[in-house]
This record gives C-alpha cells, sequence and structure tokens, in this order.
C-alpha cells in the first residue's frame, strides 16, 4: 500500500516526526517505545498492518531509521470506536490532534451505556472526529455522572489515550469540583477517607460500608451563608465546596459529603431535593489540569458554575465563585 492509500483510508497520522541526530541508526520500534513512549500494545497493533511509514512508505517496525527520515503513524482502523457518530452539539473548551476537552451540560451521558446508545457526549465526540477525517477513537479520560456537569477530557488516539491514563494513575490528572450543601460546615477543609460499597440488591445505589473500595475525597469551604429570604424548601444554612478525588468510585463525592453531614443540594440519590428550584443534584467539574500527552506540558481549564447552580447560589445567599475559588 502507498502512502496516498494509506492517508486516504486513515486521515491524518496521529504522530509525526523527523529522527533525530540522536537517534540515527536505532530501530524503529525502540524509538517509539523509549522516546516517545508508545505502550507495547499499540506497538503490537501498528506491527499489523502499514500503519506506520517512513518518508512516504510503509516500514516494517524492525527496520533501522537514519536521521532525517520522517516517520508518520495512522490510527488502525480496527481500533475506532463502535460508538455511533452523531451530530451533536458540543462545547469545545480545548482541542488539539492529541486531546479534547469538553463542557458537559446536564442531563447528557458520557458515553453509551445501559441500553442508551445515542445521545451521549461519546456520540458526538465520534461525528466530531470523523468529520476532521481522523478515525474515531473515541476515548474519555474522565468522566461524570448524568446528571453533573462541567469539563470532560477525551483522548483522540490511543497513544493519548494510554499517557492520560497513566497520569491519572500516578495523581497527575487533577480535577476539581464544586459543591453546593446543605448544612454547616464546621471546619474550613477537609478530608473523608472512607470506604464505598455496593448498596445490597441495589445496580446504581452506592454507600460507606466496610468491606468497600477505598475512597478519598477532600474539600475546602469557599463559602458559607444563610438564606436571605425565607423559604421552606431551602436548607436553613449552605455552603459552597470546592472538592478534589484521590479515587475515583462511583458516586463518590455525593455518597461522601452525605457520609460527612453535608448532602448536596438537588441530589435525588443521598441529598436534599429542591422542588422547583433545582431539578439535579448542584455538582459541577469546574477545573481540570493534566500533562498533555505528548510534550509533558501542564495544561489548565476552568468552567464557570451554570446558570441553574448560579441562581441556586445566588438564592442561598453565597458569593459568585469569581471572588472565592481560583485554580488549585
Amino acid at each position: 500500500m502507498d502512502s496516498e492509500a494509506v492517508g486516504l483510508e486513515q486521515g491524518r497520522p496521529f504522530l509525526s516526526f523527523v529522527v533525530e541526530e540522536a537517534d540515527d541508526g536505532r530501530v524503529l520500534a525502540h524509538l517509539l517505545r523509549r522516546r516517545w513512549r508508545l505502550s507495547r500494545g499499540l506497538v503490537r497493533q501498528l506491527k499489523r498492518g502499514p500503519y506506520v511509514l517512513r518518508n512516504g512508505q510503509p516500514v516494517p517496525l524492525r527496520e533501522r531509521v537514519a536521521a532525517g527520515d520522517r516517520i508518520a503513524l495512522y490510527v488502525p482502523p480496527h481500533l475506532a470506536s463502535p460508538v455511533q457518530p452523531e451530530p451533536l452539539p458540543l462545547a469545545i473548551v480545548y482541542e488539539d490532534d492529541h486531546v479534547l476537552v469538553l463542557d458537559k451540560p446536564p442531563g447528557v451521558l458520557v458515553h453509551p451505556a445501559h441500553g442508551e446508545q445515542t445521545g451521549t457526549l461519546a456520540n458526538g465526540v465520534a461525528h466530531h472526529l470523523a468529520a476532521q477525517g481522523v478515525p474515531p477513537v473515541v476515548a474519555p479520560v474522565t468522566r461524570l455522572d448524568r446528571h453533573t456537569s462541567g469539563l470532560v477530557l477525551f483522548a483522540k488516539h490511543p497513544h493519548a489515550h494510554h499517557a492520560l491514563a497513566k497520569a491519572l494513575a500516578r495523581g497527575q490528572l487533577e480535577r476539581e469540583y464544586l459543591a453546593l450543601v446543605a448544612g454547616a460546615v464546621a471546619e474550613p477543609s477537609g478530608v473523608i477517607d472512607a470506604p464505598i460499597r455496593r448498596v445490597a440488591g441495589q445496580l446504581t445505589l452506592r454507600e460507606v460500608g466496610p468491606g468497600g473500595q477505598r475512597a478519598v475525597t477532600r474539600y475546602r469551604v469557599l463559602a458559607q451563608a444563610a438564606p436571605p429570604a425565607p423559604d421552606p424548601r431551602l436548607p436553613d444554612k449552605a455552603a459552597l465546596l470546592a472538592v478534589t478525588l484521590e479515587t475515583g468510585r462511583t458516586h463518590q463525592i455525593r455518597v461522601h459529603l452525605a457520609y460527612a453531614g453535608y448532602p448536596l443540594l438537588g441530589d435525588p440519590l443521598y441529598g436534599r431535593l429542591l422542588p422547583g428550584l433545582l431539578e439535579r443534584q448542584a455538582l459541577h467539574a469546574w477545573q481540570l489540569r493534566f500533562p498533555h500527552p505528548l510534550n509533558g506540558g501542564v495544561l489548565t481549564f476552568t468552567s464557570p458554575l451554570p446558570p441553574d447552580l448560579d441562581r441556586l447560589r445566588e438564592r442561598l445567599g453565597l458569593p459568585p465563585v469569581s471572588r472565592l475559588a481560583s485554580p488549585a
């Protein structure tokens, strides 16, 4: 297969570079593993077809390269995601050839699940990538509950996903959430270290209890207040918290805050409902920080509190987030 055929079939390369003098004579597979840190699994996949070009022509990974060679890597078509593309609106915060940061609205699933195969963020991402002429490798790195809003990170190819997953495991991928909770929080900051397990006989519900997976949540109080106008639907006291995760258990923030005595407002499972005021839990992924999967530079993004939560914040008598919260 010539280079033109490869390009037409597989779109743009996900990685391209010129071999440097220091790498002259190195075996290409070793170069991809050690210089570019491709996973062993991805290197094995690249060996299965003409997915690596040297100076425009397919090259076996066992061959040695020379300084000045131009190398281009393409995503094998069989690694494309089976997610059905849909032309859905996407709030793109940042995008390059390797990552995509989106601002998810409440009420939308990140990825198909439980029989819902369409209408998710992933369906829109698949369409977006296909329109760019790249294989639709839909790889969410972070996830949010359906009714939690805020920043979600997608990798655009397997190498980026592998690098970001490693960063997440090492604690280098940082997420901070804003939470509106009921009650007076005693300390300015705290750590909730309590195991989370599935509620017996329930598919969705979680609880704190022995035998669960270790879960650690950190929080700091940004503001506390009592609602300025009487309203029986509102708590007597409320707080705005900034919350970070050391682990990523299902419903972790929601379960931990309820366990600590500061339930999320609007949460139908673990918190306090606000009929007529809020139709979902008051939780927003407002900040995301991570090392870029190719160059390692740290990227930081923020998303303002969405209108429904900002209206509730004002109703609770809490000051605007812009006066309180700064990126960690």
